[in-house]
């Protein structure tokens, strides 16, 4: 594994400037690394218009060697590595988002991504009874072998990942500041815990940057982009919770809804969104079972690897696999060959990709990983 000093640096000044993934990800595309935007950046890139104007002076200062050395010491210190979108270890999952983050910066073990996950979300002042509830979902999850993705908040994040540390896998949580922070600051422990049992942190702030409140409901859409599912276990109507909500519709995710006490006004949000089609669940099982994960061998059970599944369990499956019998296809491409509508596409996608049938490629492109023997049957016309 590559250190801070081999050019994450790089990585953090070109985050450094808070500019919309888009550009940085254009940015990316056009010169290939970190490095070489910044080379092209002494060499006059400051003189085009693609980079708005704070986001130049923002840059201009960073590039500076007391800035550079400064940062690279956080991020040598605390382990920081990082990745783009245009790399082969970008999350695939990710790709299909509408705004995905053009880099992201990371503690622990990468892997985690590949894994089956689920999203857990809820407010952060939350009951003695939505923690409770939160604890235990996380735990029979992950004694199934399914990894917990949360945002290390205070409340339900902290005892969504809690329960899945103590259920034995690895959780995944997803910060709104430089990794070298910890908010909380009550969540040193779990941050420990978290790096210790084997899991991931992720972050598309580099070190240094702060725990800005815009940063949260932005950071979510990474949150649910990686899991396979969202589920929402106590949020008040109003309330950042619901943002998640919305990034998991956009993407496609089905929602899964923990009732909770009709009374409360701490579960208020969850009765609207069962009113309004959310999927009710009260236990692990039944989240399972509605994605087709109980029972199933291959994949109930530690999943590290994550690829052992060979062969198509569901008619969506077949339907994408058989599409892409022929070669690399577009998303649009695929849903032309298959028939399926977008959302159920791109779930469909999602799952092929955690069981290691099929990878997805820039430009939102997807193909087989293994052509000659995951799918039998001829391609669709």
């Amino acid at each position: 594994m590559a250190t801070a000093s081999s050019g994450f640096v790089y990585h953090a000044w070109l985050a450094s400037a808070a500019l919309p993934p888009g550009i940085i990800s254009g940015l990316l595309e056009e010169y290939g690394t970190p490095e070489n935007v910044r080379t092209a950046f002494q060499a006059g890139l400051n003189k085009r218009e693609r980079i708005p104007a704070a986001g130049m002076k923002a840059l201009k200062e960073n590039a500076a060697d007391e800035w550079l050395a400064k940062t690279e010491q956080l991020l040598t210190a605390h382990r920081i590595r990082a990745f783009t979108i245009t790399d082969d270890d970008y999350p695939a999952s990710l790709l299909q988002m509408e705004e995905p983050p053009a880099i992201l910066f990371y503690q622990g073990d990468p892997q985690c991504m590949t894994r089956k996950n689920l999203a857990m979300v809820g407010s952060r002042a939350a009951s003695y009874d939505g923690q409770k509830a939160a604890g235990r979902i996380a735990r029979e999850l992950s004694r199934k072998g399914i990894g917990i993705i949360s945002g290390m908040a205070g409340g339900i994040d902290t005892a969504s990942h809690e329960g899945c540390i103590d259920g034995g896998s690895p959780t995944i949580a997803v910060t709104g500041c430089g990794l070298d922070t910890v908010y909380p600051s009550s969540n040193v422990r779990l941050r420990d815990r978290i790096l210790e049992k084997g899991g991931l942190l992720l972050s598309e702030y580099p070190p240094g940057e702060k725990p800005l409140g815009w940063h949260f409901p932005f950071r979510n859409r990474i949150i649910t982009g990686l899991a396979r599912a969202l589920i929402v276990v106590e949020a008040k109507i109003r309330s950042g919770t619901m943002t998640s909500v919305q990034h998991a519709l956009n993407q496609g995710k089905d929602v899964f809804v923990y009732p909770g006490d009709p009374a409360s006004l701490y579960f208020e949000g969850n009765h609207r969104l069962l009113r309004e089609g959310a999927m009710y669940f009260t236990t692990a099982a039944d989240i399972l079972e509605d994605l087709g994960w109980l029972d199933n061998p291959g994949i109930i059970g530690q999943n590290s690897g994550c690829s052992g599944r060979t062969q198509a369990t569901t008619p969506e499956e077949e339907a994408v696999l058989s599409a892409l019998q022929p070669g690399r296809l577009g998303f649009e491409q695929i849903a032309d060959r298959s028939g399926l509508s977008p959302a159920a596409l791109m779930s469909t996608l999602t799952m092929l990709q955690i069981k290691g049938m099929i990878e997805a490629l820039p430009g939102k492109q997807y193909q087989l990983n293994n052509p000659d023997s995951q799918h039998d049957s001829d391609p669709e016309e």
